[in-house]
């Protein structure tokens, strides 16, 4: 085997939360250690951490704790959010006149365990055994007690009523569809075939479509065979959504699902390039949530239900 270090590029996004932000970059530098105490091929790494123009101080605290790492922050301009911000880390990384092998996407709230680094590139030795190529592979991440599978990878059932479910750990790689980039390794050479995250994508979806469009391509998407990371789903439940929704007036309604974070454009750009079936049926249900979100609510618990 090659015993070259491997060379990543991590990337990542941030906007005013320090002490997460801290807090998985801590965890991250130490799976790179642990990863290269162990493993006879070493791993080099950079990190680009894109500052959405934070007002808390993240920048400076990141540099202040990690001046021993090889970063470069990338300034921000404050309404990129979370694809944008991913975006920008990853040009500034293919720009650096560096020659990477892979390139380490990670969600800023997210806590790596210490092995999973040597999960991911275990996956990467499974794929190219596999499929004779490397592929995108996507850290199964579970909620802070462990109890939950939160993000990582799921398959996807098209059609009006079609769900996403999320692959389950077993011990051994599996393939899925859409990824989670919470922890997500992607092989240089899909970056070569297919690029960098759509740019169509403002906020969400665009870590969803990358493994559709990696698997669409013929390259292996998989998710790690155990848990490599720790992070809450910090989305509403259906129940806490409709409390929120149902105190709104119609035009707080209106406001709240046209900003970035709720905005029903990307689910739509999404459903446009990959269920069609789906596009018109999120936009009526979109306009009952803002018009009649009781009634809205009532059927989706019921649809769930069945």
């Amino acid at each position: 085997m090659d015993n070259q270090p491997y060379n990543i590029a991590v990337l990542v996004t941030c906007h005013n939360r320090k002490e997460k932000t801290l807090a998985a970059l801590r965890t991250l530098f130490t799976a790179v250690d642990n990863y290269n105490d162990s493993e006879s091929r070493k791993v080099v790494v950079r990190l680009y951490l894109t500052d959405d123009n934070c007002t808390d101080g993240t920048a400076a605290d990141v540099l202040a704790n990690f001046s021993n790492r090889d970063m470069r922050i990338v300034p921000g301009n404050g309404n990129l959010f979370w694809a944008g911000g991913m975006r920008l880390a990853w040009h500034s990384a293919m720009s650096d006149n560096s020659i990477w092998d892979f390139y380490l996407l990670i969600n800023d709230d997210t806590v790596f365990l210490e092995d999973s680094l040597i999960e991911l590139l275990r996956t990467h030795y499974y794929a190219l055994h596999t499929y004779g190529k490397g592929g995108v592979y996507a850290g199964i991440v579970s909620s802070m007690d462990g109890r939950e599978i939160t993000y990582g990878g799921k398959r996807y059932a098209r059609g009006i009523f079609g769900k996403s479910t999320s692959i389950l750990p077993t011990g051994n790689p599996q393939e899925c569809l859409m990824t989670n980039a919470n922890i997500l390794l992607v092989s240089q050479n899909v970056v070569n075939k297919i690029g960098i995250l759509c740019d169509r994508y403002h906020h969400s979806c665009a870590d969803w479509a990358y493994g559709i469009d990696a698997a669409r391509k013929g390259f292996p998407v998989l998710v790690t065979g155990k848990i490599c990371g720790r992070c809450d789903n910090d989305h509403d439940n259906e129940e806490q959504e409709h409390k929120k929704i149902v105190a709104m007036t119609i035009r707080q309604r209106w406001a709240y699902f046209s900003s970035p974070l709720h905005s029903i454009r990307d689910i739509l750009i999404f459903m446009s390039r990959y269920n069609r079936m789906k596009f018109f049926f999120v936009i009526f249900a979109r306009c009952l949530n803002i018009i009649a979100p009781d009634l809205y609510y009532s059927l989706s618990m019921r649809r769930n239900a069945e």
